[in-house]
Formats: C-alpha cells, structure tokens, sequence
C-alpha cells in the first residue's frame, strides 16, 4: 500500500469511529491495560461525548478514574453504568473493589452481595466478599465466603491466600498454613502466600519455620526481590546499603490502591511531621520555594506543602503510587525515577527537600545525601524521617526483619556533617503504629553550610 492509501485507510478508520464511538473501545481497553492512562482516558471520554449512556465506556472510565486517585469520580462513573445495566456483573464487581480499596469496607460488602444475588456462583465476587468481611471482624463468615470461591475456583491461588489470611485472624494458625501452603501448590511462585506465611511463622514465635519458608521461596523463585530482602534482613548477612528498586517497585505498585486507607488505620503521621519541620522553617506559608517530595508515593505531602511552594515536584519508583499522586492535582510534575538517580541530574534547583518514610529503605544514607547537597541551593534545607535504632551495629544501621532499615542518631548526625549539612534538630517522634505498637523514628532537619 502506498504512502496515499495509508492516508487515506487511516482516514477511514478515523471516520469509522467517529460514526461508531463503540469500535474504539477495544482500543481504549487495550490502551488501559498496557499503563497509557491518558491516551485511553481520552478515548473512553470521546466515546461518552457521542454516547453518554454507553455503560461499557462509564465502567472503564471509572476504574481509570480509581486508579489515578479520583475515587469519588470513579464511584459515581460505575454507578450510573450500573443505572443504564443494573445487571452488569464485572461493573458492580468492580464498584465493590473501588470501595475496598478506599476503606469503605461495609458498602463493599453490600456491593459485592448483589453480585452474588445476581450470580451465585460468581467465584470473584466471594473471593472478594471474604476479603472485606475479614476486614470488616466478620471472621467465621469470611472463612464461609471464601471456602465458597474455592469450591467455585479450586486453582485460584489468591481465594487460598486470603483464606489463610481469615484463619489467621482467628489464631487458627495451622488451617492457615494448609491454606497457604494450598496457594503454593497451585501456583508456586505466589510470593504473597510465601510472603504470609513467612511473618506468621515469624508472629508466631518459629524463627527457624520462617527460615525455612524464606529458604523454599528463593529456591522456587531465585530472583523474587522481596524474598532476598527479607532472607538478608533475617540472616543478617550480606545486608545490601538500601533496598533494591525491584523490591520498592513490587511492594508499592501492589500497595498502591489502598495504601492511603491502610496508613490512615496505623495512625501514619510522617506527612504531618515533615510539614511541622517545613512550619518551623518558614513560619509564613507563601508559595515561594521550590520543593521536592522525595519519594512522594500517592502524594499524602502534597497538600500539606502546596502552601508553601510555587513548584512542587514529586518522584517515586512505583509507577502505581504516581497514578494515584496525579488524582490530586497538587504537583507540577511527578517524575518515576529512582531518588538518587534524579537528584543526580540537578544543581541548585530546589530550595527544600522532603522526604516523608522514604529514607526507611535506606541504609547507607551517604549517596542520597551526597546528590541532596547537588540538588539543593546555596541554605537549602533537607527533612526527612527515618526509624531509630538505638543498637550500635558498626555501621549505624541496621536492616529489620520487616525489610525497613533503622538508623542510630549518631550515624544520622555524622553522615549529614560529611556530605556538608548542619543537623538543626533530630527529634525522636512516632511514625505509625505496626501491630499495635508505636513505631519509632526521628524526625530530621539540617541545611546546607
């Protein structure tokens, strides 16, 4: 075909559908799927503007809507399809998720109740409702729900992991750990059930199980990043000076979709205490600086910072966190990059660092602060949280068997004067709670010389 003729059929495709919105719903569909958030919102949107009342499109549109952090857009998108197709199973299914993941676990229960009302052997729907009725206190009938999806969908790993994970809940640790071990089985490689089976034998008191399971983990998958982090961490041996990007990628790109609601039960107050520190600075809150949020996740600074700057940048490396950081229309640019790799590429070009939670998958600090010092103009300022550690390991950190680093005040101190920073405060503060108990960290503030 020549030049003229692909013109043309590209023409005639164009005008194909514009006449007929629904043929470039595939398109947008696929589009979705590969990540490309913005050209595949652009499609489902010219599809609405011919067909307002096309269900498919509002679904779609919906679950995009989530996924970049605008939830409420998102419930109301799904809910009017569901007005035009009450019985439209995926749609409802996926209001049901798009309420578990922002918290509101008792109008996913009901949501994915009409699911089953309307299909009774829907395996997907009472894999979820377990989920959420575990989350909800419901544990005998999460176990009910869930032993229903495995009777509908006996090879699906995840109905077997979450039903390990209702177990738990009721300290019934040996039916859970045939459950975890039921995932495994199906699916070998299921690094969540490997992952939960793991801190349970670590919660309850089995160090050595828990060895044991780390062990058979990395033998069934040599190069799975989460399960080499931990196996270091617990061995104590060739501990690596920070956490590997295919380990945060993997962890927050699956955290993502709730991680706001997940911090919001642990009394996460890092974001709060950075913008103390930033208040404490510039007592007046102009938009005048420009401020980096490093390792901004989905963005839980950026509201608390926007009043002080006039640019306000965020980088992480989980492409996941970022789509949600995006829904809040805070940041002039978010960036996925490594952190020490992006500071590297500037000179003097913000005024203020922040770094909320990030540093904790940092041991060896040297290199972050060394391209901060790069990056930060002539009194800049730097503030960051990391976790304490009052242990004196050599090397003034350490790596916990939860995969986060600790860092003594000392090393802090001495590790900001090399790399050319005056520490202005190092406050003990608490972070979060984890099981239950406050998680302790410091709280730093330092400038440039």
């Amino acid at each position: 075909m020549n030049r003229n003729k692909r013109r043309l059929a590209a023409k005639q495709s164009k005008r194909q559908k514009q006449a007929n919105p629904g043929s470039a719903l595939p398109s947008a569909i696929s589009l979705h799927q590969k990540g490309q958030l913005g050209e595949a919102e652009k499609i489902y949107r010219s599809i609405l503007a011919r067909q307002p009342d096309n269900p498919d499109a509002l679904h779609f549109l919906g679950v995009l809507l989530h996924q970049t952090g605008q939830s409420d857009k998102a419930i109301a998108s799904v809910n009017q399809a569901l007005r035009i197709n009450p019985s439209y199973l995926d749609a409802c299914n996926n209001l049901g998720n798009i309420y578990k993941e922002t918290g509101d676990m008792q109008k996913a229960a009901e949501t994915y109740r009409k699911v089953i009302d309307m299909a009774p052997d829907h395996a997907g729907a009472c894999n979820n409702l377990g989920v959420v009725l575990r989350n909800l206190g419901a544990y005998e009938e999460s176990v009910r729900a869930l032993l229903k999806a495995a009777e509908l969908s006996p090879d699906n790993a995840d109905v077997f992991q979450n039903l390990g994970n209702s177990y738990q809940e009721q300290d019934e640790y040996d039916k859970a750990a045939v459950a975890y071990q039921q995932a495994i089985a199906i699916k070998p490689h299921h690094k969540y059930a490997y992952e939960s089976l793991w801190r349970m034998m670590l919660k309850t008191g089995q160090p050595d199980q828990a060895m044991d399971v780390l062990r058979r983990w990395i033998q069934a998958d040599p190069e799975n990043p989460i399960a080499r982090h931990h196996f270091s961490a617990c061995m104590g041996e060739n501990i690596p000076d920070r956490a590997s990007q295919a380990y945060i990628q993997d962890i927050f790109d699956k955290f993502a979709a709730s991680f706001d609601t997940v911090l919001n039960r642990l009394d996460y107050r890092a974001p709060e205490l950075v913008t103390q520190a930033v208040s404490v600075l510039f007592p007046d809150p102009r938009p005048a600086l420009r401020m980096l949020d490093a390792g901004c996740g989905t963005g839980l600074c950026g509201p608390l910072l926007r009043p002080y700057a006039r640019m306000l940048v965020g980088v992480d490396l989980s492409s996941g966190m970022l789509n949600k950081a995006r829904g809040r229309n805070l940041y002039d640019d978010l960036v996925e990059a490594d952190l020490v790799d992006y500071l590297s590429r500037y000179e003097a070009a913000f005024d203020v660092i922040v770094s909320a939670d990030t540093l904790v998958y940092f041991g060896e600090l040297g290199p972050f602060l060394q391209a901060a010092a790069r990056a930060l103009a002539s009194a800049g300022c730097l503030v960051f949280t990391v976790e304490k550690s009052d242990e004196n390991s050599g090397n003034g950190f350490k790596l916990n068997p939860h995969g986060r680093y600790a860092h003594t005040h000392e090393y802090i101190k001495t590790t900001l004067t090399a790399w050319g920073f005056d520490m202005r405060a190092a406050d003990t503060v608490v972070l979060r709670k984890e099981a239950g108990q406050p998680v302790t960290g410091l709280l730093v503030t330092a400038t440039l010389k």
